[in-house]
């Protein structure tokens, strides 16, 4: 037997069962289990408004010196922005000066070196950040510039070179093309030559091609455009958008942005104008283009309508937005708007490779062999026919199908 005491369960349960509400008391009571509280040190919760104080002040110092940093940036920024308008619109008072003004050398010099002193007190000012009526003073100089440049006006009457002396003018009576001063000089030198301007007839029913000229006269980057309508007699009007010169006067890229020469739309024997060109020395590339006809006949319909517009109302020449490459453009766009606008329009010596993606040129050919036959500079005869001219000169150079 066990030696274990034994209990009855009757007593057992009715002792637990008396001990739960004294344990509970106990528990509800703090003055019983003092012994098994925790007590935190007061600097566990308290809070110590000395370190307090230092926070907060050293944050507002910081965020002052941020503030004070960031006005000094933006101060540098600014006077940097200043001195950069002021140069800029500088140099640009200077050219407008030296290629606008109908003056004399000595008064472009006068006026350049007034302008050029006001821009120096003004800058001065900027630096100094003291006596900005100086950059006031500068500011209303330069108005008035803006002013005078603004009111200049293009004219269709000036002592013009004999090569432009005529833009081109046209009548389109149902099929029936008829075109004014349409240029056919034969050219021996640049500056031997026998002027020849001619009223032609074409039959607008009969045109047959569009064809597109490069002619690459600064570097691989620029190249002037020239538009060919091709009919089926053989002949060919050629479009060349041009910048009118005056007697004596010599191209500049950099006057181009200044007002200098007005805009003309030159018709021509396809013969005068390359001929012209290699005179000149310069490298010639002709494409065939696939240009659906009705298209091609309204692109010519187009030319005639802008060169009428422009010997009513005279527009100037810009080297950027108004040149020979940009108003064909231009008038494409308004025949068709499936053209997208691309680098290459503004950087026109690298048109073939515009083309030849587009399909516009013979893509059965890799595009360098395509732009080697196109060089037709060596084909360029002055003596031949108009006719066999144009013939001639498209020998070899590949046609889309």
């Amino acid at each position: 037997m066990s030696s274990r005491p034994r209990y009855s369960r009757k007593i057992c349960g009715d002792t637990a069962a008396s001990t739960i509400p004294k344990r509970i008391a106990v528990l509800a009571d703090p003055s019983k289990h003092v012994r098994h509280s925790i007590r935190l040190p007061k600097s566990y919760y308290s809070v110590d408004t000395e370190n307090l104080n230092d926070i907060s002040s050293f944050d507002l110092a910081d965020v002052s010196e941020c503030v004070k940093l960031i006005r000094r940036v933006l101060g540098i920024f600014g006077t940097g922005a200043l001195i950069s308008c002021l140069f800029l619109s500088a140099v640009w008072a200077n050219l407008a000066i030296a290629y606008q003004l109908p003056q004399s050398t000595g008064v472009r010099i006068g006026a350049c070196l007034v302008l050029n002193s006001i821009a120096l007190a003004a800058l001065v000012a900027i630096i100094s950040r003291r006596h900005w009526r100086a950059v006031f003073i500068y500011a209303v100089a330069y108005a008035i510039l803006l002013a005078w440049s603004a009111s200049i006006r293009a004219t269709n009457d000036k002592n013009w070179a004999t090569e432009v002396a005529h833009g081109v003018t046209g009548v389109i009576d149902g099929d029936q093309l008829s075109v004014r001063d349409v240029r056919n000089f034969s050219w021996r030198t640049e500056a031997d030559y026998t002027e020849h301007w001619e009223q032609r007839i074409y039959d607008l029913s009969k045109l047959r091609s569009l064809d597109l000229f490069l002619v690459y006269w600064m570097g691989p980057a620029i190249a002037h455009t020239i538009m060919s309508f091709g009919f089926d007699d053989g002949r060919y009007l050629d479009f060349s958008i041009e910048l009118r010169r005056t007697q004596n006067d010599q191209y500049s890229a950099i006057a181009g942005f200044f007002k200098t020469h007005e805009l003309v739309y030159i018709g021509a024997d396809e013969r005068d104008l390359m001929t012209l060109r290699k005179i000149r020395n310069e490298q010639i590339q002709l494409y065939r283009l696939g240009t659906p006809t009705e298209r091609a006949r309204a692109l010519l319909v187009e030319y005639i309508e802008q060169a009428n517009d422009l010997a009513a109302h005279p527009r100037f020449y810009n080297t950027i937005t108004t040149n020979c490459t940009t108003a064909i453009f231009d008038m494409m766009r308004a025949v068709t708007s499936s053209i997208p606008f691309d680098w290459r329009i503004i950087l026109t010596g690298y048109l073939p490779g515009y083309l030849y993606e587009h399909g516009a040129v013979d893509t059965r050919i890799p595009l360098e062999e395509l732009r080697r036959r196109a060089d037709v500079t060596g084909r360029v005869d002055g003596y031949l026919s108009d006719v066999a001219f144009s013939s001639r000169i498209r020998e070899r150079v590949p046609a889309p199908r």
